[in-house]
Parts: C-alpha cells; sequence; structure tokens
C-alpha cells in the first residue's frame, strides 16, 4: 500500500471500518507471514501453525493501538507487537501448556497495555538513533574528502571554551560566505587568508585548527548535517 492510501485505511479501521480493517489484513497477510516465520526461523503455514493465529490477533492489536502523530513506520511497529505477541504465547506454552492463548485472558491484557504503551516510542526512538547514525556516516564519509577523519576531530577538539567559541565563530563566517565556501568545497582548503582578514584571527591558530574549523564549516553550511550540531565539541 501507498504511504497514503495505507494512513487513510488505518484511520478507517481504527474508526470501526469492517471492511477497511479486512483490506488492511488481507494485503499485509503475506507480510504477517514473513515477519512471522523469521522470529520463528521456520516456514510457517496458515492452515497448521497456531503462531499465525497469533499474529494476526497482534496485527489487528497493531491497528487499534498505532498512532501515526507519535512518529515511527506503522510495519515497523507491527513487527514488534508480533514479535511481542509471540514471545508471550511461547512463554506461556513452555510454562502452561493447558492455559488458554485467549487474548481475553486478564494476564494478556495487563501485558498488552504495557507493551503497546511502550513499544511505539521505542521504535520511534530506533528510528530516530537509525536516522542519525546515517547522518554521521554521510558526515564522514565527506570529512574523508578532506582528508579528515574522525580520531583527527578528537585529538584536535580545543580544550577551552573560549577556543572552542572562536572557532565556531570563524566556521560561522565562512560557513555564511558563499564564494569562499565554494573554494573551499573545490580546493578542499581552508581559505586561510581571507578569514584572518575576516575574523582577526590569527593565520597560526587558523592552520593549526583547520581540519577543526573545516568539520564545523560543513555542519554549519549543510542542512543535512543539522542534527550532529549537539555533538559540536566532539
Amino acid at each position: 500500500m501507498q504511504e497514503q492510501i495505507l494512513r487513510d485505511t488505518l484511520i478507517s479501521a481504527k474508526h470501526g471500518d469492517k471492511l477497511a480493517r479486512e483490506e488492511l489484513i488481507e494485503s499485509h497477510k503475506a507480510f504477517i507471514a514473513r515477519v512471522s516465520s523469521k522470529f520463528c526461523n521456520r516456514y510457517l503455514s496458515w492452515d497448521n501453525d497456531d503462531e499465525l493465529s497469533i499474529a494476526l490477533l497482534a496485527f489487528n492489536e497493531a491497528i487499534d493501538n498505532y498512532d501515526p502523530q507519535l512518529g515511527g513506520v506503522f510495519h515497523n511497529f507491527v513487527q514488534t507487537v508480533i514479535r511481542r505477541r509471540l514471545v508471550d504465547y511461547f512463554r506461556k506454552e513452555g510454562k502452561h501448556q493447558h492455559l488458554s492463548l485467549s487474548p481475553m485472558n486478564p494476564e494478556d491484557k495487563d501485558l498488552s497495555k504495557y507493551d503497546l504503551d511502550t513499544s511505539q516510542a521505542k521504535y520511534h526512538e530506533e528510528e530516530k538513533q537509525a536516522e542519525l547514525t546515517h547522518v554521521v556516516e554521510r558526515f564522514l564519509e565527506i570529512l574523508g574528502e578532506y582528508g579528515i577523519a574522525l580520531d583527527d576531530l578528537i585529538k584536535l577538539s580545543p580544550k577551552h571554551r573560549d577556543s572552542r567559541e572562536n572557532l565556531m565563530s570563524v566556521a560561522s563566517t565562512l560557513s555564511n560566505q558563499e564564494q569562499l565556501l565554494k573554494q573551499l568545497q573545490k580546493q578542499k582548503m581552508l581559505p586561510i587568508k581571507e578569514l584572518e582578514l575576516l575574523t582577526g584571527t590569527k593565520r597560526k591558530v587558523l592552520e593549526k585548527n583547520r581540519k577543526y574549523i573545516i568539520a564545523l564549516t560543513l555542519i554549519f553550511s549543510e542542512p543535512e548535517f543539522y542534527a550532529i550540531k549537539s555533538f559540536i565539541q566532539f
């Protein structure tokens, strides 16, 4: 399903549209089976395996409890709920072979409330972390084009606050000078002479902190790297 269609169908299903819910279930049966089979580490059949019945109940729970406002991808949320329901199922099967697996079991109800309150938030946080990881990897890739490694930044990071603030000011100035920025991007070299005139910072300081200034300038000038600003001290 396309994202907007999926979103609209989810909203309808959550508000009691049985046809919308059936459409979601039918269009996701292969997905449910794939997630469940991967979790169980074996092929599962709709005709023979109780695990898929449990997974189907979990999918219905996911429809009812997914909140688009919290962020996160619906399919990731579904996977979380399915896996947790299967874990519950295996645990009960192992400890209490003859207990009913009905979702109306009071123990299930309490566990479900805890799981569903935390699952989506957990996945949303994991997605944010994954996105940040991608941004950092991209940042390090670009730094490599300038001959800069992460270890360089760690070693060269100024110890004193005044020094850091001064270099941030230099990088900020450079990031706002279109011609100098283009020169940096093209030549992969810091325009030290021009920066000395613009900022009043001594040439020796600029040369010593060349790699640090370049890294800061990339963060300040490239929107895709804004997420790294919280780690500005490296």
